[in-house]
């Protein structure tokens, strides 16, 4: 059964790969297999330290600072996602030209509808091209700026929308980490219950190890897991202007607990975390003279400590 089934398939392969010959024989070879893989590539990644992305007339920019990625030279990117956005870049090839019957249209559509993507190396524009998806969200085409004709594009071997990626809001392409502090700088950390005061503590640096202030013991373990917990801590994503007005009777009350982090510059960093909301679950927080971020409450929970949780 099982050989019949191989040999099906054999003639299947042997007759489509027949077809395909005799198609690029009459039609002196089809254009889908003379596209260049590398049309919407550039030569050397690595020396790209800017992207705009404009979409509906808003710039996006994401630049290469010092050390550091930024969105809009405001706050850190999120490093994984720059990351992605890069592989995708690299990754990403032209399948086809669209048919002759929709280039115009999808040309003109892309042009005032598409995001145009700008690839800079220092002032030098190594690359301009627009993106666009069908409105299934299956299908991604690029356009090179100057050009008439769009093209299907696709990672090979991957089913993926990869216009998704282009399509993020800017709030997507932020760093999702809260404390973003480095430890050789820390100095304190004060967390404060207002519903219960007695809960409140703060560690600091005593005697060549960190300590809650007041507490004569205090388990280490606990502490210093407590401590990674806050610095690794990263919220699922932060609410957009329009959402943020949903959450602004929630925002506007007094928080379940805050953490402050104090670095040896007496530079704060601040999360103010509300209860969490009934009928969806969802914990909301907001830093320091922020909009709201949105949390998984597992993440949450190892931050919201008490006091009496480093009792010895």
């Amino acid at each position: 059964m099982q050989e019949k089934r191989n040999l099906t398939l054999l003639v299947s392969l042997i007759v489509l790969t027949s077809i395909c010959a005799s198609l690029m024989f009459f039609d002196g070879g089809s254009k889908e297999f003379d596209v260049d893989k590398n049309l919407f590539k550039v030569s050397d990644q690595t020396e790209i330290d800017r992207v705009l992305l404009t979409i509906s007339n808003r710039p996006l920019e994401i630049s290469y600072e010092g050390s550091k990625w930024m969105v809009n030279k405001s706050f850190e990117a999120d490093r994984q996602l720059v990351t992605i956005f890069f592989a995708t870049l690299m990754q990403t090839e032209p399948k086809r030209p669209v048919g002759v019957a929709v280039q115009d249209s999808l040309t003109a559509y892309m042009l005032k509808n598409g995001i145009n993507v700008k690839l800079y190396e220092g002032e030098n524009l190594v690359k301009d091209f627009w993106v666009s998806g069908n409105d299934r969200k299956t299908e991604t085409y690029f356009l090179l700026q100057g050009d008439e004709i769009p093209y299907l594009v696709t990672i090979p071997g991957h089913r993926l929308y990869i216009a998704s990626l282009f399509e993020l809001p800017t709030n997507e392409w932020r760093d999702k980490r809260i404390f973003n502090f480095r430890w050789e700088s820390f100095k304190s950390l004060t967390a404060t219950f207002p519903g219960e005061p007695k809960d409140s503590f703060t560690i600091s640096f005593q005697n060549k190890y960190f300590g809650i202030e007041g507490l004569a013991e205090s388990d280490t373990t606990k502490l210093n897991d407590y401590l990674d917990a806050v610095s690794l801590i990263r919220g699922s994503r932060f609410l957009s202007t329009g959402e943020s007005r949903v959450y602004d009777s929630l925002l506007q009350t007094i928080p379940e607990f805050s953490v402050v982090v104090t670095d040896i510059a007496n530079r704060t960093y601040e999360i103010e975390v509300y209860p969490a909301i009934k009928s969806t679950g969802e914990i909301v927080a907001r830093m320091k003279n922020e909009t709201g971020v949105v949390f998984d409450r597992k993440e949450i929970a190892l931050i919201a400590r008490k006091r009496s949780y480093f009792k010895r």
